[in-house]
């Protein structure tokens, strides 16, 4: 049985350029009537293209696809089902680790603006962070290796404000990282130059920074005093995250959770 292009797009539902471009690829070879350059297709072609689709949809391009189809013995296609079959764990992982982070900074963006001013001593885990801006210029030590890192996974990045020593008012804006994420990724980032923020007992609060542009070491004020309050010693860097920038009726919004490691 032949079958012409109009019946391979009407009971196959695939396109004449379709049809073409596997055709071009090498994973079909339809008979070519040379009088008036129609082509036909025998069930052989059909069980290619089927075949062809079939692969399509588990991700491999059509190179790989002309090589399982043409020359692949069953060993070569087991290992590229495998290889495939990782590549999708490692994509489904990634996935799971978005979400995570979407759910974190859902409950995060809740806690604005009703807990601005309340202080809680939490348990912070390692963070990972790549320097980009001091206050607001591009800093001569930026580590590009870090910078072109974080920026290939950012959505898994939050932005976050850095004070080297918290008697300064010099501080850094760049990318961070949760030090679980990158490990579960499976990333060797100490070759990226990346400052790691360690787990630490940490007195945090909410803040907001409200207009564009940087802001004083003394917008913290509250957050050391009431460490001395508690008898709580700094014992490290301020930092802290953006949690979010909002406009509404009564100004323009930039709402800053920031962290103080402490002794207890």
């Amino acid at each position: 049985m032949r079958y012409t292009q109009k019946d391979m797009r009407e009971r196959l539902g695939i396109s004449r350029d379709t049809l073409r471009l596997y055709e071009r690829r090498g994973i079909i070879q339809p008979e070519v009537d040379p009088s008036n350059g129609y082509r036909y297709y025998d069930s052989w072609q059909v069980n290619l293209i089927w075949d062809c689709k079939l692969y399509q949809g588990m991700g491999f391009s059509l190179a790989e696809i002309g090589e399982i189809l043409h020359e692949d013995d069953l060993d070569s296609l087991r290992g590229r089902v495998r290889d495939r079959r990782d590549a999708l764990a490692r994509e489904l992982r990634r996935l799971e680790l978005e979400l995570e982070e979407c759910e974190l900074y859902l409950d995060e963006l809740g806690t604005v603006p009703g807990g601005l001013g309340d202080f809680e001593l939490l348990q912070v885990e390692e963070r990972l962070f790549a320097p980009a801006r001091e206050v607001h210029d591009f800093p001569e030590g930026t580590t590009r290796a870090a910078i072109r890192f974080m920026n290939q996974e950012t959505s898994l990045t939050r932005p976050l404000f850095w004070f080297p020593d918290i008697s300064e008012g010099r501080y850094f804006w760049g990318f961070s990282m949760r030090a679980s994420v990158s490990a579960a990724l499976g990333e060797d980032v100490d070759e990226h130059g990346v400052v790691r923020l360690p787990a630490c007992r940490a007195l945090s609060t909410r803040c907001d920074a409200h207009e564009r542009g940087g802001f004083d070491r003394e917008l913290f004020d509250d957050l050391v005093e009431e460490a001395g309050r508690r008898g709580l010693r700094p014992r490290g860097d301020l930092y802290g995250t953006l949690v979010g920038r909002a406009h509404g009726s009564d100004g323009y919004h930039r709402y800053i959770h920031a962290f103080l490691p402490v002794e207890c």
